[in-house]
């Protein structure tokens, strides 16, 4: 009997861990059995600053999945994010010609002509800190025959590739590596994040007619555009939730946890719409008067920075050819998204239809699947197993003995470190 597939997707944010083990049944159902999540401790705007902690935060939430799924891990795809990931839009042009005769009808495009012109779209000058994590290809061209999606089998002279790629900083990728190493998890591949948000919350039609998605996170904003089934633009804008917990607890005078229940009980996006009434009581600390403010006051200080991120975003999605043409709008998601009346107030900075967006098609914990603040998270699953062809033929699978039982010891010494 065939054994269904495990994947793993571990995201690692500024301000938690999460870790989700899914089995798939029949290449296409996704149920979650394990989930596991933990404060991140080590990190800044989605980079790691300190090893250790950002090591012990993993393995706390990945023991939590472990343990519900009843199972061990071995390897994960790995959401990353960043202002040091940066988008762009590339051309790459080939010669079909499999032989001296020319057909005035051209040669059929093979899955090897498509490689080659994939090959010289990625050809750009890079500085050697960097590399090419993803190519995600637009649309293709054959001859005067433009917005083909898959020209395997066409006959032309000439084919050229319209791409979007996506680079990253080789050092922040490798540190990473170094935490996964350090809980002997080895990993499947890296994934954009608000790739793997799009993946999640955006369905087929909002990809295809225009749709601007808003990933708002703890430490950063990640954006993705997409028309016409294609990628536009991917970008980060390096504020998020975090930000306003602590403009909350610059504001008040309180502890950033205090600062954090009251953005997520009494928080509200816009201050013409929050309530007057002083009835939220703020204990002073170290001999300070207590206080009694109101969801008005708390307004005054989540709206400026919420203007911020979308005004920043906004000025993201403008990079784009088809910035005025997006039929579906904004889609909001990410655990920020949850500030009550955020869409009222994106309504007002974009001009556009406003969507809440959270995961759909998958199956598991409800706390989890309806979760905006978890899109990410699935929707590593979601991209991994629909880009199986590029990840699964490097599957952990094929591991050998030796590298399993040192990620099996790794694992347990990190476990003893860490009670």
């Amino acid at each position: 009997m065939k054994k269904n597939k495990i994947i793993t997707g571990i995201d690692i944010g500024t301000t938690k861990i999460a870790v989700i083990i899914c089995e798939i049944e029949n290449n296409k159902n996704i149920n979650i059995i394990g989930f596991g999540h933990s404060t991140s401790n080590g990190l800044r705007k989605g980079i790691v600053e300190d090893i250790d902690e950002t090591s012990k935060s993993i393995s706390q939430a990945l023991k939590q999945a472990e343990d519900q799924a009843e199972i061990d891990i071995e390897s994960a795809y790995v959401g990353i994010t960043g202002a040091h990931v940066k988008g762009i839009n590339c051309t790459g042009a080939i010669t079909i010609a499999n032989n001296e005769y020319r057909d005035p009808a051209g040669e059929k495009i093979s899955n090897k002509n498509i490689k080659k012109v994939l090959e010289h779209a990625q050809a750009i000058n890079l500085s050697p800190d960097r590399k090419i994590l993803h190519t995600l290809s637009k649309e293709f061209k054959v001859d005067n025959r433009p917005n083909i999606k898959n020209p395997e089998g066409l006959s032309g002279h000439r084919l050229e590739a319209n791409v979007h790629l996506v680079t990253i900083a080789r050092n922040i990728e490798k540190d990473l590596e170094t935490c996964l190493n350090r809980v002997g998890i080895n990993f499947d591949g890296f994934i954009l994040e608000p790739l793997a948000s799009a993946y999640s919350v955006l369905d087929i039609d909002e990809r295809n007619l225009g749709t601007a998605l808003i990933d708002i996170g703890g430490g950063t904003t990640d954006v993705i555009v997409y028309y016409n089934n294609s990628i536009l633009h991917t970008g980060a804008v390096p504020l998020g939730g975090a930000n306003i917990t602590n403009d909350i607890a610059h504001g008040i005078r309180c502890p950033l946890d205090k600062a954090e229940s009251i953005k997520c009980e009494y928080g509200i996006a816009k201050e013409s719409l929050a309530l007057d009434e002083k009835n939220i009581s703020i204990t002073g600390k170290n001999g300070r008067n207590d206080l009694e403010i109101s969801q008005k006051d708390i307004a005054k200080i989540i709206e400026p920075r919420m203007k911020e991120i979308f005004i920043m975003a906004k000025n993201e999605i403008s990079n784009t050819e088809h910035d005025d043409n997006l039929t579906f709008g904004i889609v909001i998601t990410g655990g920020g998204s949850k500030l009550k009346h955020i869409e009222d107030l994106a309504s007002d900075i974009f001009q556009q239809d406003i969507k809440l967006g959270q995961p759909h098609s998958i199956n598991g914990i409800n706390d989890i699947i309806t979760n905006p603040r978890y899109a990410t998270t699935i929707g590593l699953i979601k991209y991994a197993l629909e880009n199986k062809n590029s990840f699964f033929e490097n599957e952990s699978v094929n591991k050998s003995f030796a590298t399993k039982m040192k990620n099996n010891l790794e694992k347990f010494i990190n476990y003893l470190n860490i009670k």
